[in-house]
């Protein structure tokens, strides 16, 4: 339950983050950490439990109800992260920080594809690659750049699993 709560409260403020840094920036600096995809990594990583995939598609569903978008885009997102990374920790030893923020780097551009992918099939997007490439870029920095803090945070609040506990 406090872990719950930890990421609760670590997800209102990547939310809070989102919607009120990215409007207060210049035009040209618009660039927030998606803190939201840190803690969805965070599931994939440590939560392997139908409460994982359900967190997930909550926090992408967030996520959606404040941006003004199309519902559905970053839910869908986030669940495909979260199943990527989840596949990932299965495969490869994933438990040190450089390959956590690899991890979140690598992540971040799978759901910007992701989004834009479904985007551009159903005619949303305009087709400024150039511009969008960049700005993912730099989100995908920003967003690796917070993993550590935010993987100690969520990893301080978190109980033992029973595996860990024997």
């Amino acid at each position: 339950m406090r872990t719950a709560a930890v990421i609760a409260v670590v997800a209102g403020f990547g939310v809070l983050l989102q919607t009120t840094l990215v409007h207060a920036l210049p035009a040209r600096l618009q660039l927030a950490p998606d803190v939201l995809l840190v803690v969805c990594v965070f599931l994939g990583l440590h939560r392997h439990t139908v409460g994982g995939v359900f967190g997930a598609f909550l926090l992408g569903y967030v996520q959606d109800a404040v941006s003004g978008g199309a519902a559905g885009l970053n839910a869908f997102a986030m669940v495909l992260v979260y199943v990527l990374v989840y596949l990932t920790c299965r495969r490869l030893w994933v438990d040190n920080v450089l390959s956590k923020v690899v991890l979140v780097f690598l992540a971040s551009w799978v759901k910007a594809f992701a989004v834009l992918g479904v985007s551009a099939a159903f005619g949303a997007f305009d087709g400024a690659w150039a511009a969008t490439l960049g700005q993912v870029l730099g989100n995908a920095a920003l967003a690796a750049a917070i993993a550590p803090p935010v993987f100690a945070l969520l990893a301080g609040a978190r109980l033992p699993d029973e595996s860990e506990a024997a």
